[in-house]
């Protein structure tokens, strides 16, 4: 079946539409050649009582070398009367390249001849930029295409950047001098391709960042845009058409009916595409959304300021600035800050463009203009006060040491308060991720920073999952150490591992950055399992010193959005310190804590139980110690082996570690026996606490691969130190009374808690 970005017609499209408009360009660029003999630099307008107007000069060309003033109404050219631009036309057909042609002007209330050669270089740099402008415009239809899938707005932006392209790849009438045939065909060519780019620019500017509501409500309006956008231009072409043929098909002119498309409709036009723009910019309720209609409403505002300021200029008969008639330059930031947009931001993310590309650039430039504005002005008044022209060699640098000094604090400062007021949600991402990077290491153990950290990116980020592999000392396997998905331990134990040798892995070690799940996944089918089981979307690796240490698994953001470019940049930053946290934390685990029961070894119990007798002797305050034995242990081994009695020791750790406060601390001290320290805990105290890890323990049942369900029982015998209580025992001699406590628990029958006190 052929997908619609592959079928046959958008082939042929993808072919014609490049083709067209290179065509159109080459026609054009042969047509200035040809005219280019024939022009003298004037931009000129029909005047109301005949003839026509110059309204502009262009510099160093033959009309303003010769003589001819703006402002000049021209009555007749070598005799020939001129009425309309096409009589003009007919007799510029003649002109000659340096041939002296007589201009009659009437300049103010006097008559006067002025003879000019005809002439001017051919307009290279013109053409170049036109050129450029029409391959970012090529290039965005392009993308639209590979891209565009069900999404109106990307086929929307599609059609309207063709239209421009074709609109800039014509020769315009004012280029097409002495030919009064292409000129008909130019100009009302023209006039088709711009009806056609209202009625699609309003659509997709009513459709950004999404469908807005009034369009719902009232479904007409966007016909109404195409309507209106083509009965204007159609109005304008019928008058033009009947005024080249002489036939007074239509009872307007056709240069009233371009006065008013030009100083009431193109206004009308550029203010309702700045005005639904500058509303969503404004008022959409996402930042994502403002800074999308934000981002296009940039690139489209040179041309709504040069349709504005020269509809102003022309009603108020001021010389209209020649700027204003650049077209190309005007046209090119709108495909350039899309491009961009899209090509590396994704379809329409533009955070980073908008904040880094255009805000910061814009705020450099602006205070670079400022203070060589200031310094320019400053030396000529400095040299004029001490009448030395040499002075303002001084001012120029002191002027540079300061600019040096004072420029870099400012534009910081000034990029501070641009992300406090326009990007306020993205400043609390990045506040919330320091905090998070900060409260890591105080949580000390690698579970809890593991859950702490999935939980807190899970509400960062929007996202429906979060998962954390850590690498093991041993072989480095990568391990599932925390998911707010499902209980690894109790779903997954140790099987749920990635080999360092896998493909999906050396893959992001490679990248050194985040990367969509997909990647690694389609360079691995048992990565993919997994990250599949996980509900993965993007891999951040966690590398330390180009050592993996871990690898942190997102899932789907809940508003289906795809992660920002400043988002994976925030991710990979905080990968770096949250991978040096847990390397550091697993190299003091390792020599502090068991493999594989995960609680303390013998040597750190021992020393934590020290600690807590020092401290309670010296404050007299109460301290209690638990010594357990798991009862018929060694039958398990010799039963089921050493790996089930390995993960029926595991379990039980962790059930003997579970109801424990933070400030109690368990250990194995030795084969199945475990040593429990519980501080400001008496005597009562420890016997309730012991109750309560006795019916823990027996209520575990462990199942095997086979179906098998192991379970065990545990004989406690606790030892304590009363608060006011004259005896001072040692460590040892503690931990002998909580060993006597435990063979009387023994003796007794197994699984009881026996006490004694000191």
């Amino acid at each position: 079946m052929n997908t619609p970005a592959t079928s046959p017609l958008r082939r042929l499209a993808g072919l014609l539409v490049p083709a067209a408009v290179a065509g159109l360009f080459l026609f054009q660029i042969w047509q200035v050649e040809l005219s280019s003999g024939r022009r003298i630099g004037i931009v000129i307008s029909e005047a109301a009582a005949g003839g026509f107007t110059i309204v502009s000069l262009q510099p160093g060309q033959p009309a303003e070398r010769d003589g001819l003033a703006v402002g000049d109404r021209v009555l007749a050219v070598n005799g020939h009367e001129v009425r309309k631009l096409l009589d003009y036309h007919a007799v510029a057909a003649r002109f000659t390249r340096a041939e002296p042609v007589v201009y009659r002007v009437l300049r103010g209330t006097e008559e006067v001849q002025v003879t000019v050669r005809p002439g001017i270089p051919l307009p290279w740099l013109q053409s170049a930029l036109t050129a450029l402008t029409l391959l970012a415009y090529l290039a965005i239809a392009w993308l639209m295409r590979e891209q565009a899938g069900g999404d109106l707005r990307a086929r929307l932006l599609q059609l309207f950047t063709i239209a421009v392209a074709l609109e800039l790849a014509a020769p315009s009438s004012e280029q097409l001098i002495g030919n009064s045939p292409l000129m008909l065909a130019a100009g009302l060519f023209y006039l088709g391709i711009t009806g056609i780019q209202i009625g699609l620019e309003l659509h997709l500017v009513s459709l950004i960042p999404e469908r807005q509501a009034w369009v719902s409500r009232w479904p007409w309006m966007v016909p109404l845009f195409y309507a209106a956008g083509l009965t204007a231009t159609l109005l304008v072409a019928a008058g033009f058409l009947s005024d080249g043929l002489g036939l007074g098909l239509v009872p307007w002119s056709a240069r009233g009916a371009y006065r008013t498309l030009f100083h009431f409709g193109f206004p009308a036009w550029a203010l309702g595409v700045a005005w639904l723009l500058g509303r969503q910019a404004t008022r959409h309720p996402e930042p994502r959304g403002r800074q999308q209609a934000g981002l296009v409403l940039i690139g489209l505002l040179p041309w709504v300021a040069s349709v504005l300021i020269g509809s102003a200029h022309d009603l108020l008969g001021i010389t209209r600035w020649a700027w204003l008639d650049q077209w190309p330059l005007i046209l090119l930031p709108f495909p350039v800050a899309v491009f961009v947009a899209i090509y590396r931001y994704q379809l329409f993310d533009i955070e980073l463009v908008v904040r880094r590309g255009l805000l910061y650039t814009a705020l450099t430039t602006s205070l670079l203009l400022v203070f060589y504005a200031a310094l320019g002005a400053g030396g000529a008044l400095f040299s004029h006060a001490v009448g030395s022209q040499h002075a303002s060699v001084w001012v120029i640098a002191g002027a540079t040491l300061l600019l040096g000094l004072l420029f870099a604090p400012l534009r910081q400062a000034l990029q501070r308060l641009i992300d406090r007021r326009f990007f306020p949600e993205r400043s609390a991402v990045r506040q919330r991720l320091v905090a998070l990077a900060r409260e890591l290491p105080a949580l000390g153990k690698l579970p809890l920073m593991g859950r702490h950290l999935v939980g807190q990116l899970t509400g960062i980020f929007g996202i429906d999952s979060a998962s954390l592999l850590i690498a093991t000392p041993q072989g480095q396997q990568l391990v599932t150490l925390a998911s707010t998905l499902v209980d690894f331990e109790e779903q997954f134990d140790q099987s749920f591992l990635l080999s360092p040798d896998d493909p999906g892995i050396q893959l992001l070690c490679r990248a050194a950055r985040p990367l969509p799940a997909r990647q690694p996944a389609a360079h691995s089918a048992s990565m993919a399992q997994r990250l599949h089981r996980l509900d993965a979307e993007l891999t951040v690796p966690l590398l330390a010193q180009q050592r993996l240490v871990g690898l942190l698994l997102l899932g789907e953001k809940r508003d289906q959005r795809p992660f920002t470019s400043e988002e994976l940049e925030l991710l990979n930053l905080l990968s770096h310190h949250v991978a040096t946290v847990f390397e550091n934390a697993r190299l003091f685990e390792s020599a502090t804590f068991e493999g594989l029961t995960g609680i303390l070894r013998r040597e750190a119990i021992l020393e934590e139980l020290d600690l807590e007798l020092n401290r309670a002797l010296r404050y007299h305050r109460p301290l209690a110690l638990a010594l357990a034995d798991l009862d018929h242990f060694k039958a398990v081994n010799d039963r089921h082996g050493h790996l089930a009695g390995d993960l029926l020791l595991k379990r039980a750790a962790q059930a003997l570690a579970a109801p424990l406060r933070a400030t109690d601390a368990v250990g194995r001290f030795g084969g199945e026996e475990f040593l429990v320290v519980l501080p400001e805990t008496d005597l009562a105290g420890a016997v309730a606490v012991a109750e309560k890890l006795r019916q823990t323990v027996a209520d575990l049942a462990v199942e095997l691969d086979d179906g098998t369900l192991l379970k065990v029982t545990v004989s406690i015998g606790l030892a304590a130190v009363d608060a006011e209580a004259e005896w001072s025992p040692t460590a040892l001699e503690l931990l002998a009374e909580a060993d006597r406590a435990l063979y009387r628990a023994k003796g007794a029958g197994r699984n009881r808690v026996e006490a004694t006190g000191g």
